[in-house]
């Protein structure tokens, strides 16, 4: 007979730091993205789990020399001392502060990988661990480059997985990868997304203003293929506005977009960049570096077709405007022409996409890790 669950789930995020040194606590007034995402937390990406879970966000920082532990001055001193010599924290700090917690997720990132890793054999050492979920905070692409050129962060990488329960990867084609690094089950499980809040800024295409918006970092080289698209599009379309978000500090590369009619917008904070796609016609994002989809999902809620990117997100919920590096440029604009010329084939991209994306919400991505978090409890109940 199969085990009965009667543990609730408890769940928290573990990071490396985090904006305000100390624990923060999700509330049904007040979820990740109604917070302050300078001050507080981020209104997607990891604030998403905790949310979508009823969790807290804890710094691992915090717990070492931070305001979660509420270390001493002089603790506090000797731990930095200890750092700058070493070059990672001592593994003296207290877990206290974790042990109501059922499960973790525990964010691996490449700059304090290391502590990461100090930290889960400490955890692993208490009398009974939480169950814990690993995931990485870069994009794929930007991990296995990272990993292929140091051979310090490649082990810290492995040694992190073999300290998991179970790694979660957000992108499906990603799972042999992983797989051939560590023993540790990997799981594919698309990231918790505030759906339902998110089409709240949708708009129908009468609504929508004749701007054709392209992806702005230009750093990956792919994607200034997304300007050639656009550029030509606009000259089928002369009236079209081309617009391109900027990064603070970073510099663009816009000769792609030489001799067309287009404009730098400033960086926007989430919840006024989904106003801002909800208002453009199509969005252009040919980046190929396997990463979820974020720009993909937002278009998904707000109504905006996404063209040209090979993220899950797009894969997923615009597979008919999918394309890879291998992908023509002139394929780019059939499809991009098609989009802005046929009202009927619009709508059905659009409405195909908004349906898929419910599955993301916060209702549904909890009951998913639920669900990994019971089959987990079972089999631990009965070795």
């Amino acid at each position: 007979m199969a085990a009965t669950i009667t543990v609730s789930m408890q769940f928290a995020v573990i990071e490396y730091s985090s904006k305000t040194g100390d624990v923060w606590k999700h509330t049904d007034a007040r979820p990740n993205y109604l917070a302050d995402p300078h001050k507080e937390i981020d209104p997607t990406s990891f604030g998403c789990y905790v949310s979508a879970l009823k969790g807290e966000h804890v710094p691992l920082t915090g717990l070492i020399i931070g305001r979660v532990s509420r270390t001493q001055p002089q603790t506090k001193l000797w731990r930095r001392f200890y750092k700058r010599l070493r070059g990672t924290w001592p593994i003296d700090y207290s877990l206290d502060y974790l042990k109501s917690f059922t499960t973790l997720m525990v964010v691996h990132q490449l700059s304090d990988a290391g502590d990461i890793v100090n930290f889960l054999k400490k955890l692993r050492q208490l009398p009974h661990p939480p169950f814990v979920m690993g995931v990485p905070t870069q994009p794929f692409g930007n991990l296995k480059q990272a990993l292929e050129q140091d051979a310090t962060a490649h082990h810290n990488f492995v040694e992190y997985m073999d300290a998991c329960d179970v790694m979660l990867t957000v992108v499906q084609d990603t799972l042999p990868w992983y797989q051939a690094l560590t023993q540790t089950p990997v799981i594919y499980m698309p990231q918790p997304y505030p759906a339902s809040y998110a089409q709240r800024y949708f708009k129908s295409q009468s609504e929508k203003k004749r701007i054709i918006f392209v992806a702005g970092v230009t750093q990956r080289a792919t994607i200034r293929k997304g300007h050639e698209v656009a550029k030509l599009l606009q000259q089928q379309h002369p009236e079209y506005e081309i617009q391109v978000p900027k990064l603070p500090k970073a510099e663009y590369d816009t000769s792609a977009l030489a001799g067309s009619r287009f404009k730098v917008i400033p960086f926007e904070e989430w919840r006024e960049h989904l106003a801002t796609l909800a208002r453009v016609a199509i969005v252009i994002n040919t980046d190929y570096t396997s990463t979820r989809g974020r720009v993909q999902t937002d278009c998904a809620a707000v109504g905006t077709p996404s063209l040209g990117a090979n993220s899950d997100g797009q894969r997923d919920l615009f597979p008919d405007l999918t394309s890879g590096s291998e992908t023509p440029v002139a394929t780019l604009v059939n499809l991009g022409n098609r989009l802005l010329t046929d009202t009927k084939y619009y709508q059905t991209i659009v409405t195909q996409a908004a349906e898929r994306l419910l599955k993301y919400d916060y209702g549904e991505s909890a009951d998913r890790i639920r669900l990994l978090d019971k089959t987990y409890q079972v089999n631990k109940e009965q070795l």
